[in-house]
């Protein structure tokens, strides 16, 4: 019986000596590395890297398991133009067995914008899709994604993240996505592989009813083709569902119509235009150009003084008023024409002038 009490004895003095021991050197230490890591974050706050790094290296030489201190120097490195040291950082870091999910997607995330700076798309890609892989609903990742797509114009592969994009944001609206179709049908268009262009730009106006670019371009792509109806028909199309984008048109439409020899029909159209939006600027001075031409100098007239009117400041208005005039020899208008530039010139100098003076006294 009195052995095991002399065991017990020296087994409890052991474990005394083996905790002050860990007390003394072991917590200790850890406390210093804890105590030396908030120093760098905080240098980090203030801006001031060096110091920062040289402690976090101290932090990992002494602690190897501290994620967030390599991440951190990886960080440093990058932020000041050594991204190719901070690959090595955060590579060596996916070697490590014991990562937990949540490190191994930091430690990616890190790779990635890495690469971007080293411009090395490949593996900025790679590593993108290594983290969707692991976290399917990694929303960061998508976004970063998307923007190297689209940067790199890979249209198809923006297309379908910006899709399940939009389905992790839970937002229902496809209006988004025509843009992505729109571009792909670009590409085709600029091959001239007209009739491909054509369906994913009808996607995009099938994604986005509304998307004005798509409606042009399939107008373009049947003009190219020399294929006019068509083009009319379809510019038509935007007049009616864009209405107030229809201004994007009228000078398609009055170049093919003049081709077709049906320039006429270009005074139905501008009526319907305005019908909509009676102070539409292109559509009236189309209006105007054409009475002109058809010898209807007085509705020319009465519909470019409405002009001046609507758009004061628009000098092609004015110009094309005292042309008119010139051609009905009415030279009292022309004066008072030239009277209001004069005085539009004036006011715009005092306008100049006060806007100086009131420079100065600031």
């Amino acid at each position: 019986m009195f052995e095991y009490v002399i065991i017990f004895l020296v087994l409890f003095i052991f474990s005394i000596l083996v905790y002050l021991l860990y007390e003394k050197f072991v917590k200790k230490d850890n406390k210093q590395d804890a105590a030396i890591y908030v120093e760098a974050l905080k240098d980090l706050l203030d801006g001031h890297h060096e110091s920062a790094f040289a402690k976090l290296r101290q932090v990992v030489a002494d602690d190897s398991s501290n994620i967030d201190a390599y991440l951190r120097l990886g960080k440093i490195l990058r932020d000041n133009n050594k991204s190719d040291r901070a690959v090595q950082v955060h590579k060596d870091l996916t070697l490590r067995n014991d990562l937990s999910i949540k490190d191994k997607v930091k430690i990616l995330q890190e790779l990635c914008l890495d690469y971007i700076d080293l411009n090395d798309m490949d593996m900025s890609l790679a590593a993108l899709k290594e983290i969707i892989s692991i976290k399917s609903d990694h929303r960061w990742a998508h976004i970063q994604l998307l923007k190297l797509l689209e940067k790199n114009k890979k249209w198809e592969e923006a297309y379908d993240i910006a899709a399940k994009l939009l389905k992790l944001e839970a937002n229902k609206s496809k209006k988004p996505l025509a843009n992505y179709k729109f571009q792909l049908g670009q590409e085709f268009h600029d091959k001239r592989e007209f009739h491909k262009a054509r369906i994913v730009y009808k996607e995009a106006i099938g994604l986005n009813p509304n998307f004005v670019p798509a409606y042009l371009a399939v107008g373009d792509s049947y003009y190219e083709e020399k294929r006019f109806e068509d083009a009319v028909n379809f510019w038509n199309k935007l007049i009616k569902k864009v209405p107030e984008q229809s201004h994007q048109v009228i000078e398609r439409l009055k170049k093919t119509l003049f081709d077709l020899g049906r320039f006429g029909d270009i005074v139905d159209i501008c009526h319907n235009i305005l019908e909509n939006y009676p102070k539409n600027f292109e559509a009236k001075f189309t209006l105007a150009e054409f009475y002109e031409k058809k010898g209807e100098l007085e509705t020319s007239e009465k519909i470019l003084v409405e002009l001046t009117e609507d758009y004061p400041d628009n000098l092609n208005v004015t110009f094309e008023l005292i042309r008119l005039y010139l051609e009905k020899n009415d030279t009292r208008k022309i004066r008072d024409l030239l009277k209001i530039i004069e005085r539009k010139k004036e006011n715009h100098s005092n306008k100049i002038v006060v806007d100086t003076n009131l420079v100065n006294a600031d």
